[in-house]
This record gives C-alpha cells, structure tokens and sequence, in this order.
C-alpha cells in the first residue's frame, strides 16, 4: 500500500473514532417532569390495584398519613418513592391516538396511581430500556420503573417501621408477668410487681428500648389464628398499643392485630423489649484483684 493511500485510511479511522466518541458521549435530551404537580402542592395520593383494597395517603402539615385500608403513621423513605412519581422525568410521550393501549398493558392497566386529581395509569415495562408506560391524559409517557415496594397492592410497605410513634411518649407498658407505670410527674418509673432481681433503673430503658425499637420488615397478614403473649403500651396522649408476642425464633416477631400487621425485629431485642433484669441494667463490673497488704499500716 502506498503511503497516500495508508494516511487516507489512518485519516478516516480517526474521523471514525472521533465521531464515535462524539455521539457516545451525547446526553440524552433530558425530558419534561410525568405531571404538572410538586411536592409541596401533593396533599393526596391513592393506590388502586384490581381485586385489593384501595390505598389512600393524606399529607397533613408536612407528615403523611396512611388513612386506608388501615390508619397509621408512614415510612417517610417509601411514601417519598410515591411523592417523587409526581416530578419523574417523562423520558418520551406519545400521543394515545399512535398507540394501542392493550398492547402496551394499558387497557385495562396494571393499576392505577392518583395524584391529587390526576390520573395515571401504570402499564407494561418496554422491553429495550426497561421503561414503564404510563398513561397521563392524552398521551403515553415512558419513564424508569419506580420502586415496585412502594407501590404495590401490600399497604405494609408504606408503615412507619417505629413501634412507638416518634413524637409519643410512652407512660404504661403491660407485659404478660409484669408492668412498669411512669409517674405523673413523668421523673420516675415504677414496677409491678416490684421485682428483686431487677435494678431500678430498669424500667425506664425498658420503655427507652421501645421508643427506639424498629422492624427490620413487615408483613400486611397476620397467620390465621395469631396468638402469643400480649403487649399493652399507653402513650401519654391516651392512644393504647395492643401487640402479641407470636414468634421468638429465629427473629422476634411482633404482631399488632388493629393494623394486621407483623413487625419482625432483630432476635437481640427480645430481652430489652420484653424482660427486666438486672444483668441487662447493670452490666456486670469486671473484677479488679486487690493486692494483699503485709505489715504495718503506714500513718
């Protein structure tokens, strides 16, 4: 090959590679956000799935509520994966007349989402980019695939994980052989029935130990005839806590029936949640040998 001819390939191989470069390094044009909505202007948020209960979620002040099927305090990291579907950029739009929404898993949908007062109908993930259709008004936005926990038909998901609302402050815990009552004051606890073996501190980091206590994960059904020990915390506000022991192994698994909930918590919690001993409030001291003394004492 002639050298004219061998700088002409070297010069088209590099344009090539420049180019390549170029486009590779090109953003994707960044799309517009899923809806008009906010964060701060989102006060409402439903989750309808065929054949299940409806969730519905109320924004009251800047803490969200979960109202339906059942009234509890939320998870703020999962109800954020429903508040961020608001503003989730649109990656494409298609007007629905090019479309036909059956073959997208649109008609009818997989379930649908509403925001305040709009309507947003899930469908199928697209199979190249892994995008999910969603059907907005007149269009088809495609969008990454939110985070399916917070969005399923298991309401579970959406529950604060914290036993004890954070704001509460516990004065009663009823536990099958004993209980502990805080005064009115609120400086001091006390036990019954009094129990010798326990340190008088106790009490209060049993009641600390339930403030601070949070599930690993939960589950929205309770086993068909769920049982076990029973648990009675009365908060200060009046608001009464009713729990069953229903596993001890291999984790601890608290069941909270009005909720029809399961709270599975870590196996080393057991004995800070459930007993009152001493060797757990005073940790017992290491032994410091004494040298024995000969002779006189020195004065």
């Amino acid at each position: 090959m002639k050298r004219t001819q061998l700088n002409l390939v070297l010069l088209v191989l590099v344009a090539g590679l420049g180019a390549a470069a170029y486009f590779g390094q090109k953003k994707e044009e960044k799309g517009t956000p899923l809806t008009a909505l906010t964060a701060d202007t989102l006060t409402q948020i439903a989750l309808e799935h065929p054949g299940r209960p409806k969730i519905l979620l109320k924004k009251s002040g800047s803490q969200w509520q979960l109202l339906e099927p059942v009234q509890a305090d939320t998870d703020p990291f999962e109800v954020s994966a429903l508040v961020g579907l608001a503003t989730v950029e649109a990656k494409r739009r298609i007007p629905v007349a090019e479309v036909k929404l059956p073959e997208l898993g649109l008609q009818p949908a997989a379930y649908r989402v509403r925001l305040n007062d709009t309507v947003l109908d899930m469908g199928e993930i697209e199979p190249i980019e892994a995008r999910r259709y969603v059907l907005a008004g007149n269009e088809v936005a495609l969008i990454d695939d939110p985070p399916s926990a917070a969005l399923d038909a298991d309401y579970s998901d959406l529950v604060s994980k914290a036993l004890v609302p954070d704001t509460a402050e516990i004065v009663k815990i009823e536990l099958k052989e004993f209980q502990v009552v805080r005064s009115a004051d609120g400086k001091a606890w006390s036990m019954l029935p009094l129990l010798p073996a326990a340190a008088t501190t106790a009490p209060q980091q049993l009641a600390e130990a339930w403030k601070g206590a949070r599930a690993m994960w939960m589950a929205a059904e309770l086993p068909e005839g769920s049982s076990g020990d029973p648990v009675r915390l009365t908060l200060k506000d009046g608001r009464v806590i009713e729990l069953l022991v229903a596993e001890r192994d291999p984790q601890l698994v608290l069941a909270r029936p009005d909720l029809k909930l399961r709270y599975t918590l870590s196996k080393a919690l057991e004995p800070e949640l459930l007993t009152l001993s001493a060797a757990r409030a005073q940790p017992k001291q290491p032994s410091v040998d004494v040298p024995a003394q000969t002779g006189s004492p020195a004065y």
